[in-house]
């Protein structure tokens, strides 16, 4: 009599979830003349310092626990800053994997 072992394997759904996601990441003040304008370089300045944390973590609209916090500035301008954890694509690695955060 003969025994077959089989291992199956199975890709998780890369959802949410299943993102690898770094620590937050804060802009500095962003100003503008509009309140929109200010959004605009919070988050512009935000996906530049989450993008020097490797290739994939730049993108705003994927990170999670986001916050824009806006108030007027002096001379009819507003200042905004931007905090997020910036998260890669679903299905990719850390390009290192001795520092994935889960």
């Amino acid at each position: 009599m003969f025994f077959v072992a089989l291992s199956i394997t199975v890709a998780p759904s890369m959802g949410y979830a299943d993102s690898f996601c770094k620590g937050a990441v804060k802009s500095g003040v962003a100003s503008g003349k509009t309140e929109a304008e200010a959004k605009a370089a919070a988050t512009k300045w935000w996906s530049s310092r989450a993008g020097a944390l490797g290739e994939g973590y730049q993108d705003w609209d994927r990170a999670k626990d986001k916050s824009l916090i806006c108030h007027p500035g002096p001379f009819e301008t507003f200042k905004c800053t931007a905090s997020a954890k910036p998260c890669l694509p679903e299905g990719k690695l850390p390009d290192d994997p001795d520092k994935k955060d889960l």
